[in-house]
């Protein structure tokens, strides 16, 4: 059901008060129109510039650029079947003017008893008290692929010249964008490209999402997971999931995946995965930091995490990365004194968007110690997956070696890779890497290229996490064991063999 058909529904069923949450007034205004028609109800707008404005007419109440004025005008009327927009009334004090607040309440109250409603448009909403009962609270969702299509034909209509229609990739780009952020970077792109640019159109996009402060566009790793050295069952299992978004897997029936919990040591490569399957899925990443959520006005930490997770939807088929959310989320199982219950209630939209979520959100969520998450955040359904990532062994070590070698422009072939893997037993992978650029860095003051050498003597140089924090490591290497799934397939000792001499 779109959101036409939502609001002819509540105009029909006399609703009293609906609050509209969004930034895209002029879009939101056009649904309410439409709906309005339908359900045979005249509309009213209000702003604080224009006052009240009868819409068919285009005739102003004069004197009602007020707030105040505006309810008593409409408590008065004597018009019925009528549905008033009001634009800015989100920043009027109503829990400091008492007055104001009973103008809206008697307003609302009486509002069905002529056939009215009373639609409020706004970022965000907080009713107070007295009214919030009897407020429907309504999430404007972003273009989806039939608006953007729409907006594209119009924006092609308006070009001088003749220019291609926009086909599936320029909508794809779209994904995510309002209305405006799409006009902009449509134009943009015919101004660039002379034609309609996913290259141009996903750059402003990654633009607008910076602009949100609510998600992070991840770069992908070219070289996908090849840059993971070991962790070959996590590897064999994304890959069974990379065909997973195609028409194929729709037609077959298969369902988007949920998502998979890593958790184990820190340093062990949990990140670095997450930034890896975007590349293997071949789908975008998106990084949400739980923190970035956090605001000190009441009911804002859960509209910036609805906010969130309705751009991550927007933006699918999607990865949405969340790094340590252990830590993010560590207040969720108590008492809520601490923070007045926002963590749980963060936690808790979180958690109902997980286990409800249809589009096609892949979540990628990391953490070190999950006792600190609710039972609840585990079980089976919230994710395809939990994965314990070990400390690497030695021949994870000797690939992990080898990749970081290769990634400092170094030829693993020209170094003892078994040597450098035993010199480095019980090192996690990114301290493999800080032992490999200290010996780079070693060889480079002493004007030479590096050697295994360098790289054995820089090992012994650092201590590792495992022995630094040998109890709380050990902690977290113990809850992986028989609870999660391993990322790494274990070593194999082969038996040693012998030939035999027979004689018959």
């Amino acid at each position: 059901m779109n959101m036409v058909e939502k609001l002819i529904n509540y105009f029909k069923a006399g609703y009293p008060c609906l609050a509209i949450l969004t930034t895209e007034e002029k879009r939101v205004q056009g649904d309410i129109l439409s709906s309005a028609k339908q359900a045979n109800k005249k509309v009213a707008t209000w702003s604080a510039a224009e006052g009240i404005v009868n819409v068919d007419s285009a005739q102003a109440v004069s004197d009602t650029e007020d707030l105040l004025a505006a309810l008593r005008s409409i408590q008065s009327s004597s018009k019925e079947d009528m549905v008033y927009v009001l634009r800015d009334a989100h920043q009027w004090p109503f829990d400091r003017d008492p007055i104001m607040s009973r103008y809206l309440r008697e307003a609302i109250t009486e509002a069905p008893s002529r056939g009215c409603c009373i639609v409020i448009i706004a970022p965000e909403f907080k009713p107070i008290s007295s009214i919030e009962k009897l407020v429907t609270m309504i999430e404007y969702s972003l273009p989806d692929y039939a608006d953007l299509r729409e907006i594209a034909k119009n924006i092609q209509e308006g070009v001088s010249k003749k220019i291609k229609k926009a086909n599936d990739d320029v909508i794809k780009a779209l994904s995510g964008l309002s209305t405006t952020e799409a006009e902009n970077a449509l134009a943009l792109s015919i101004i660039e490209k002379g034609e309609f640019s996913p290259e141009v159109i996903y750059r402003e996009k990654v633009a607008a999402v910076k602009r949100s402060g609510l998600l992070e566009i991840v770069d992908p790793d070219p070289s996908g997971l090849d840059a993971i050295g070991g962790l070959e069952n996590l590897k064999e299992w994304i890959l069974k999931r990379k065909k997973a978004y195609s028409a194929e897997a729709e037609k077959y029936g298969l369902p988007s995946p949920k998502g998979v919990l890593l958790v184990g040591v820190p340093g062990s490569g949990k990140s670095l995965s997450a930034k890896a399957f975007g590349t293997a899925l071949g789908i975008p990443t998106l990084k949400l930091d739980i923190g970035s959520l956090f605001n000190s006005l009441v009911g804002e930490s859960e509209a910036r995490t609805r906010d969130a997770l309705q751009l991550a939807e927007a933006m699918s088929p999607v990865i949405l990365w969340v790094d340590e959310v252990d830590k993010g989320l560590s207040g969720a199982q108590g008492s809520g004194s601490n923070d007045s219950g926002v963590t749980r209630r963060v936690f808790g939209t979180l958690l109902s968007w997980m286990q409800e979520k249809k589009k096609p959100v892949f979540l990628v969520m990391t953490a070190n110690q999950v006792d600190f998450l609710p039972p609840e955040f585990l079980r089976r359904g919230r994710f395809d997956e939990l994965f314990a990532i070990d400390l690497p062994h030695q021949g994870e070590r000797e690939q992990i070696s080898a990749v970081i070698l290769k990634k400092l422009k170094r030829d693993p072939k020209k170094f003892d890779l078994p040597k450098i893997a035993q010199a480095t037993d019980g090192y996690t992978g990114a301290e493999i890497e800080a032992v490999a650029t200290e010996s780079l860095f070693q060889a480079f003051d002493a004007d030479r290229e590096v050697t295994t050498d360098d790289i054995i003597a820089a090992a012994a140089s650092i201590i590792p996490i495992s022995k630094m924090m040998a109890e709380k490591i050990d902690a977290i290497r113990k809850w992986g064991e028989g609870r999660a799934r391993p990322a790494s397939i274990s070593p194999v000792a082969t038996a040693a063999t012998t030939t035999r001499k027979i004689k018959v």
